[in-house]
């Protein structure tokens, strides 16, 4: 699969289709944090931006409503013409970097001084050592058989998300071993760089990001097939909105793994597999990703939740493509950082899961896991000295149990217990793997340790 330069065609399609449909009403900015913050019309200008006619004082005004962004998303599915915007912001970006290609995107409240160690390759290579870190190779033997390259049914690729929640990584890949599925195994950047790169490209960072998604393609085609399953929301998005956006004659297959597992399970031969009946009753909620919502998928999830025995979903009121994002709610916090740690309702999914008289959270995405475990409820429930309100868990773990596979949340564990035995449980390892891997990566720029011979 060849690439062309993504000065030539980067988002293309999209700008096309969104110079033709756009009728400049301005009614997807109406609940904009950063329109009414800045007073910029940008609706009246991003067609001439797609255009490519500005110069760059009009880049400046851009980048200075960009940077007031609180990243709510809202503007995204607002257009009551049924404009798909989903990748707007991403393109606006696009050329603001063609303008300069030091520009980088930083959420509103964080200092512009630390945009200048947003820095792609060193990022990356604080992703690479602290993903062999987390999980160390050794832990990683039993599954060495699916990353062989040869033909393959489908290709799973994690994502980067997961290796910093081992719970969920162990448990997703026993379960497509437990279903005996023929599938090849990319890990994200463990061997080598590799990433959708839909980090990178939201932050600015397109040329590294373009590399490592690159990077990915070419691990992906070893495996001879084109259905790829990802566990990551953001993987997801950025595979399935972004990626066709920037690689030409692009023709993956993008699934979500709850999909995929949902049309395996519902086999009759597979159906055994859920009669388990240890599993009690268990009302769920669902918080959805707003990457994965976004990008068109709300229902995989709850068609997964529909065959499995006594599980009810309740509905929390802001669901599917109206779900608030996590990462919203902590940059809106950061008027105030103590909040972070003072505040038991800086999220309001928490209150609008325990109304929904659900007694399980369930999330779909490890960043959005991981912020809600953390800052979702009262600092004192996530450091385990008070109970939380409502039991927060991945859907990888809930379908575990019900295929027998359990472990502990390992994050919650960590939270609550800052030394442990043994030690590699413990949140102090943790941390000083999140150091190593800082120093090695970000600073020395050199592989991890592991793949040196």
């Amino acid at each position: 699969m060849k690439t062309k330069s993504i000065y030539q065609t980067g988002f293309s399609r999209f700008k096309d289709y969104y110079i033709k449909e756009c009728k400049e009403c301005g009614i997807c900015f109406k609940n904009c944090f950063a329109y009414y913050n800045t007073k910029y019309p940008i609706h009246k200008i991003v067609k001439r931006l797609f255009k490519n006619n500005l110069e760059k004082k009009d880049g400046k005004k851009i980048k200075k409503f960009l940077n007031s962004c609180l990243y709510c998303k809202s503007c995204q599915t607002s257009c009551e013409y049924g404009l798909d915007l989903t990748e707007r912001l991403v393109a606006i970006k696009f050329e603001l970097y063609k303008l300069n290609n030091k520009y980088t995107w930083l959420p509103y409240k964080i200092p512009s001084f630390f945009g200048k160690f947003l820095d792609g390759r060193r990022l990356e290579y604080f992703i690479w050592n602290l993903n062999n870190y987390l999980i160390p190779r050794e832990r990683r033997e039993k599954y060495e058989k699916f990353r062989t390259s040869k033909t393959r049914d489908i290709v799973l690729f994690t994502g980067c998300g997961i290796e910093m929640l081992e719970n969920q990584y162990y448990t997703l890949l026993d379960i497509l071993i437990k279903l005996d599925l023929n599938f090849g195994l990319i890990e994200g950047s463990l061997g080598k760089p590799v990433c959708c790169g839909a980090e990178f490209f939201e932050f600015g960072q397109f040329d590294y990001g373009l590399y490592l998604l690159n990077n990915l393609i070419n691990e992906i085609q070893k495996f001879n097939t084109k259905k790829v399953i990802v566990y990551c929301a953001t993987c997801y998005y950025g595979l399935k909105k972004l990626a066709p956006q920037l690689i030409k004659n692009y023709d993956l297959q993008i699934i979500y793994a709850a999909d995929y597992i949902t049309d395996i399970l519902r086999k009759e031969e597979n159906k055994e597999f859920l009669n388990n009946n240890f599993i009690k009753s268990n009302v769920v909620t669902i918080h959805d990703s707003c990457h994965l919502a976004h990008s068109g998928d709300t229902s995989s999830i709850r068609n997964l939740f529909s065959i499995l025995p006594r599980v009810k979903v309740s509905e929390m009121r802001h669901n599917k493509q109206n779900s608030i994002c996590d990462l919203y709610c902590i940059i809106r916090a950061l008027d105030n950082p103590l909040n972070l740690i003072l505040r038991k309702d800086i999220m309001p999914i928490i209150n609008e899961a325990i109304e929904s008289n659900a007694n399980t959270l369930c999330t779909l995405c490890p960043g959005c896991h991981a912020f809600i475990s953390i800052f979702g409820d009262r600092y004192k429930s996530s450091h385990g000295v008070k109970k939380k309100r409502i039991t927060i868990k991945n859907w990888v773990s809930i379908l575990g149990e019900y295929l027998g596979i359990r472990r502990r949340e390992m994050l919650d564990y960590r939270l609550s217990h800052p030394i442990t035995i043994p030690f590699k449980e413990s949140l102090t390892w943790y941390l000083l793997q999140i150091l190593k891997a800082f120093v090695r990566g970000y600073i020395g720029l050199k592989e991890p340790r592991m793949l040196k011979s």
